[in-house]
């Protein structure tokens, strides 16, 4: 009965579950709820992109190319390819002076509908800019151009910069680096496994800048910032980490990742969150985060308002008639 599930409902039946974990530590480690297997070991996949960009502020890039917070934002970002994501990327690259031309991210079209078709109705092909994650290939450029480092392999884990996050990510999660295991992204480069118990502690500790270092501590609150005060450069349209820091911030910093992984920073609770739907289904994922969100008291009742449809989606047929529901039901452990 207690275990932690997101019910999808047709009429008064029952028709799916899917099974969550959730993970909620201070900056220190401590775990402090929990819902499942705490401890589950999953990948961050793109929920690690704030960390990833630790990197480009702590190397001087970001200052000696001038870029903007929307920029910074972007390189934070699995965007959805409008333009907005596309001028940004663009500008990361062109002020770092790379081409291009360097991205090594693959092709896919907008994940925006709109964007996608206004891209095919001008007879143009979408590019590697137009990935989700150009943002942060851009950044990890930028990055190789600031140390003087090859771009032409930048991606692969034995290169310094991927080392370099490598290490960062570690010291974020308070993990060794040797246990955190390497796998390859959806765009090519390293993602890191790790317990969800460490994927809370390192978005507590960038949301809170505790347990690190003055100078870390002042990186995390550039990233910070820029994701909060731009949060359309981080997802886009209609996208739930968009209108989850729109409405919840200052409370809330959030990224999203593939694979129905969700991970957020709470700065005035200082904890971190950690979220994985054991089967990939990502429809869970909005239902289950705002669960939690709810339960720690983190949002006041007319922000948990007007985010109410991602807590309690409901289910509609393509006639636009809504015919059922999807609902948390998970019930936060205390320690």
């Amino acid at each position: 009965m207690n275990e932690p599930l997101v019910k999808v409902t047709r009429g008064d039946l029952v028709e799916s579950t899917h099974r969550v974990a959730v993970a909620v530590c201070d900056a220190a480690g401590e775990l402090r709820a929990w819902a499942g297997d705490a401890h589950l070991v999953t990948f961050m996949r793109s929920s690690a992109k704030p960390l990833q960009a630790l990197a480009l502020i702590e190397s001087g890039a970001a200052e000696a190319f001038g870029l903007t917070q929307e920029e910074i934002a972007v390189t934070c970002a699995s965007h959805s390819g409008e333009e907005v994501h596309v001028r940004a990327a663009r500008g990361v690259l062109a002020k770092a002076g790379v081409s291009e031309a360097a991205l090594h991210c693959g092709v896919h079209a907008p994940i925006d509908r709109v964007s996608a078709r206004a891209l095919a109705a001008a007879g143009q092909a979408p590019t590697e800019v137009h990935c989700n994650c150009s943002g942060k290939h851009s950044g990890m450029l930028a990055v190789c151009s600031r140390m003087g480092w090859s771009t032409d392999d930048y991606w692969r884990i034995e290169h310094p910069l991927q080392q370099l996050i490598l290490s960062n990510v570690a010291s974020m999660c308070g993990v060794d680096p040797a246990s955190i295991v390497i796998g390859i992204d959806g765009c090519g480069v390293p993602v890191h496994g790790m317990p969800l118990t460490a994927m809370a502690t390192g978005f507590a500790r960038l949301a809170t800048g505790q347990a690190v270092s003055p100078q870390r501590a002042a990186a995390t609150k550039t990233i910070v910032r820029a994701m909060q005060d731009n949060p359309y450069l981080v997802a886009g349209r209609e996208r739930f980490t968009t209108q989850l820091m729109e409405h919840g911030r200052p409370q809330v910093v959030a990224k999203s990742g593939a694979e129905a992984v969700f991970c957020l920073g709470l700065p005035e609770l200082g904890l971190g969150m950690a979220l994985k739907v054991l089967d990939g289904g990502s429809r869970a994922t909005y239902p289950a985060t705002m669960e939690v969100l709810a339960q720690l008291g983190a949002l006041q009742p007319a922000q948990l308002e007007r985010l109410a449809g991602w807590h309690h989606p409901a289910v509609r047929n393509v006639l636009g008639d809504v015919i059922g529901s999807i609902a948390p039901t998970l019930v936060l452990q205390r320690a």
